[in-house]
Order: structure tokens, then C-alpha cells, then sequence
């Protein structure tokens, strides 16, 4: 009679899981985590450790053992079992359940979840062969998930554009061609000179069968961010706000638990004293509202050593979620009713929203552009992370807004002009002027950041190619932001020039880096910028 296949984490899984072949724990590729388990059923490891190989996609699973490695999710057993063994949209989704939390590097979960989905050694496939039935509310997987393929003839408008664009621009559209199809799926682009577009073109693959056109609406990440900023600079603007007192002038409620001194000013320079990798809404990110704000104004801040002076703490979506509770609180309205009405209307943004609602996301869910993860020179491979509908319709101020590239240039041609739009003035040229200022000097990470501007990047190549943020061109008053190795948006007003550029194939931080400042660099060889 057959034995029993055993259940996740028990002895006998363990063992089963012991000999596959482990990655070697050395080399940079090896992301360690571990899962701890908030309901473990009676017989099962409460914790597991886990090595993936990102290069090899060989993987080993231990009982948690020693001081636990720099990524930390903990989570129900059924969420567990389906980010190991689930399918690829079911491990986007345990992020929306609102009982998962997660410690450490955010971002590698990206890197993480392709290999688990491309399973390059058949180990997920043997470990999903070898368990026993799903526990209530885990995901079922019915295998290894191929490598979608996929292509799609663009429409011949998009044909004419990048005709034209490369007829502007050739070395640009070179450096683009260069990436498409390699590091990334697909590309969009926008430039424009002294107002007047240059290019705004879609190559490649939105997602697979779906060609990127000049309309899709990617994910524009953390370079959406500078939207709140300029609804915080009319108010600052108005008299109404001052971003120098502490937030819980505004929001009492947040004043807690050691967060009374934190101002506006430094949630918007990512100088506040909340760890990146402890932001209270990592794994929660795009969960239920309620949880999301109890956990936001509950964080627990501990004092720093005595003397110690401000570093920085980028904060992806704790501090722009905090930050956006001030609007209702000074002007009445939410971030999307004030962002709608006060920016992306003036702008002729009309195709942008800060979260897509439940009918656009019927509308044209199927044809949105996904995320590619691309680890280590491996075929991008397409995830679900904010793309699934619970994910997409979420209000995540400052990362989920989506839209044409072309309508973020309207955003950053507005800041070039003082703060006119087409649609009227939305900011004074004072204003804009404080918007773009150095608010935080003297700092510097490993990533890059240094001078930060009112919730803006600013150019600071002069620190050193290290440093350098929007090409080896651009003048030091060049100001914009990046989205988390897919994309980057600024403005130069030495130069009048605009450019927006999303990569839908997410790659290493170093690998991102170079292929943007090439294609910055080129965009300034073509005009004669250098």
C-alpha cells in the first residue's frame, strides 16, 4: 500500500525536502528567508528556513534555526503553503489578505516569486508532487508553470510613432530597441522639449499576446510619488499646511508610541526613523483599509542613540500613506478626489488614476501591463504583484497610480512651468521652486540616494557616478523620481527637456541603473544636450 505523501513543514516533508539538491548559500544570487507560522498545525515546524538560488532556481527548506536571515514573513500556514507550492497570482494575493507581515527587503519577494514560478531545477515541481493535500484556503497548483510566450503586432499607429520618434531620436530608440526583448518584455516612452513632445511610444510586450502601446497604462510605481507632493505644495502653498510641524498636529491619532516629533518634512525627505525594511505596511501593502491604517498609525518608534542625526529610511508606501491622510484632514477631500480634481484634470491627465476602479479593472484588466522579473540574465518572467483585481483597485498612495507616460510628462511640464497647466495655474513658481529645493543634503545609501528635494529625487552626479540619477547630462537642478527598477520620470530646466521612461522587465539595482543612464545619456546626444 503506498505511503502517504506528508504534509507542509512536517518531519517527514522536511526530510523529503533535505534531499533536493540545496543551493550554496555564498554567492549574492541565494535569497535567505524565513517563514514563521502564526496558526502551525499540531506536528509541523512553527518556522521554516528557506534558500532560494534566483541564477539556478534550486532550493532548500530547513526548521528555522538561529537568528532568523534579512527577509522575515510571517503568515498563516494555508499563505505559506501557497507562496511555496501555489501558483503565481495566488502568491501575489497572500499580500491582500491582511495577516501577513513582512520584515527585511520588500523587493526581493519580486525576485523571489519568478524563480518559484520558473522552477528551473523541477525542485517546486517535486515538492508539490511530494505533499499532501492542501490545508483550508491554500491555492491549488496544477504543476510546473511553463514560461508564458507570447507575441503581438503592434497597431500601425504605434508603428508610425516609433518611426518618427527614431527620426528624432535614433541613439535613444537604439538603447531602447537594446533592452526590449532582453532585460525587459517591453518599453514606454516620453520626451518633450520645451514642452513640445519629441517621442511617446509603446515597444514590445505589455504582458504576453499584448503588445505595449503608447495608451497602456503601466505601473508607475514610486514615481507617482510627486503627485502628492504637489497637493502638499498648495496647501503649503495656501498658508494651510506647514510640512515643518510634526504630522500629528494635523492627525493626533498618529502621535503615539514615540511618533510625536515626526514632521511632514521628514516622511517627504525619507529621513523619518521607521527602518525601510521595517515599514508597518510591508505585507499588507494592498490589504484591507482598516489593517492597513491600524498598522500605520500604530508603528512603534524606538529611540535612537543619543546624538545620532537623521539617516535615511526610504519609506516605498508607509510614509506617502501617512502623508496622504492629511489631505482629508486639512481640505475635506480624499487623495484620489483631490489628486483628480486639483492636479491630473488641470494637467490634461486624463487618462492617469490612482487606483483603478472596479470597472476599469473589468474594462481592461486582461490587457494591463504586468511586472517581468528578469533574474540574472533569465527569461523575464511575468508576476502578478499589483496587477490581480484586489491589488489593482487599491488606493496605495504614491505607488499604485497607472497611466500613459505621456501624462506624467504633462506632470513634469507643468513643474518646468512654473506651475501652469492647460488647465490653469496649479502652483505658484515660488512654489515650485520650494518643491525642487535641497530639503535633505549631507546623506547618501547604498542605492544611490542622496539630496532629496520636497518628496523629489535631485540630480547629485557632482557626489560622484555613484550618485548620478537621471544620466551623465543632466544639470544638477534636474528633479523627478524612480520606480523600483522599472522606470524613471524627471525634468531638467537647464535643458527644457522631459523624460519618462518605463522598462516592464524588472531587473538587479546595478543592471537598472546602467540601462536608464544610457538611455538618458542618449536622449541628450541625439538633441545635442551634452
Amino acid at each position: 500500500m503506498p505511503t502517504a505523501a506528508p504534509a507542509l513543514l512536517t518531519p517527514d516533508w522536511l526530510a523529503a525536502a533535505g534531499r533536493l539538491a540545496a543551493p550554496d548559500p555564498a554567492p549574492r544570487s541565494t535569497v535567505a528567508l524565513r517563514l514563521a507560522i502564526t496558526d502551525p498545525p499540531p506536528g509541523t515546524a512553527p518556522a521554516a528556513d528557506l534558500l532560494v538560488d534566483l541564477a539556478g532556481g534550486r532550493l532548500a527548506v530547513t526548521a528555522a534555526a538561529g537568528d532568523p536571515p534579512g527577509l522575515l514573513l510571517t503568515l498563516p500556514y494555508a499563505a505559506a503553503h501557497t507562496l511555496l507550492l501555489g501558483p503565481a497570482r495566488a502568491r501575489a494575493e497572500i499580500l491582500e489578505r491582511g495577516d501577513v507581515t513582512v520584515l527585511g527587503n520588500f523587493s526581493l519577494l519580486f525576485f523571489v516569486d519568478a524563480a518559484l514560478q520558473r522552477d528551473r531545477a523541477g525542485q517546486v515541481a517535486a515538492l508539490r508532487a511530494g505533499t499532501a493535500a492542501l490545508p483550508p484556503g491554500a491555492a491549488p497548483a496544477a504543476g510546473p508553470e511553463p514560461v508564458p510566450v507570447g507575441t503581438a503586432d503592434p497597431a500601425p499607429a504605434d508603428v508610425d510613432a516609433v518611426a518618427r520618434a527614431a527620426d528624432v531620436l535614433p541613439r535613444t530608440l537604439r538603447e531602447l530597441g537594446r533592452e526590449v526583448g532582453t532585460s525587459t518584455p517591453g518599453a514606454q516612452f516620453y520626451a518633450s522639449l520645451h514642452g513640445k513632445p519629441l517621442a511617446d511610444v509603446g515597444l514590445g510586450l505589455a504582458r504576453p499576446g499584448v503588445a505595449m502601446s503608447a495608451g497602456s497604462a503601466p505601473l508607475w510605481y514610486c514615481c507617482a510619488k510627486p503627485l502628492l507632493s504637489v497637493a502638499l505644495g498648495r496647501l503649503w502653498e495656501a498658508g494651510d499646511f506647514d510640512p515643518h510641524l510634526p504630522v500629528a498636529h494635523y492627525l493626533p491619532e498618529f502621535g503615539t508610541a514615540g511618533k510625536s516629533a515626526i514632521t511632514s518634512m521628514d516622511l517627504l525627505t525619507h529621513t523619518g526613523p521607521v527602518p525601510t525594511g521595517a515599514d508597518p505596511l510591508h505585507g499588507v501593502v494592498t490589504g484591507p483599509d482598516d489593517e492597513r491604517l491600524r498598522r500605520a498609525f500604530a508603528a512603534v518608534v524606538e529611540p535612537g542613540p543619543a546624538g545620532a542625526g537623521p539617516g535615511i529610511n526610504y519609506s516605498q508606501w508607509w510614509a506617502w500613506y501617512v502623508l496622504a491622510r492629511l489631505l482629508p484632514a486639512i481640505d475635506g477631500r480624499d487623495y484620489p478626489a483631490y489628486v483628480e480634481q486639483e492636479i491630473l484634470r488641470p494637467c490634461g491627465m486624463d487618462r492617469t488614476r490612482v487606483h483603478l476602479s472596479p470597472e476599469d479593472y473589468d474594462a481592461y484588466g486582461d490587457r494591463l501591463p504586468l511586472i517581468h522579473v528578469s533574474n540574472l540574465g533569465d527569461t523575464p518572467q511575468p508576476t502578478y504583484f499589483w496587477s490581480t483585481r484586489g491589488a489593482a483597485t487599491r488606493c496605495v498612495p504614491g505607488v499604485n497610480t497607472r497611466g500613459p507616460l505621456a501624462d506624467l510628462g504633462l506632470l513634469l511640464e507643468m513643474l518646468l512651468a512654473g506651475g501652469a497647466a492647460p488647465g490653469g495655474r496649479i502652483l505658484a513658481p515660488t512654489t515650485v521652486a520650494a518643491l525642487t529645493a535641497r530639503h535633505r543634503t549631507g546623506l547618501h545609501d547604498r542605492y544611490g540616494n542622496a539630496d532629496w528635494g520636497f518628496g523629489l529625487r535631485l540630480e547629485c552626479r557632482t557626489l560622484g557616478p555613484a550618485y548620478t540619477s537621471f544620466g551623465t547630462h543632466a544639470s544638477p537642478r534636474s528633479f523627478g523620481h524612480d520606480g523600483l527598477w522599472t522606470a524613471v520620470a524627471f525634468a531638467d530646466p537647464d535643458a527644457g527637456l522631459v523624460l519618462a521612461v518605463h522598462l516592464n522587465g524588472k531587473v538587479e539595482h546595478e543592471r537598472h541603473r546602467e540601462r536608464i543612464v544610457r538611455i538618458a545619456d542618449a536622449v541628450y546626444q541625439d538633441l545635442g544636450l551634452t
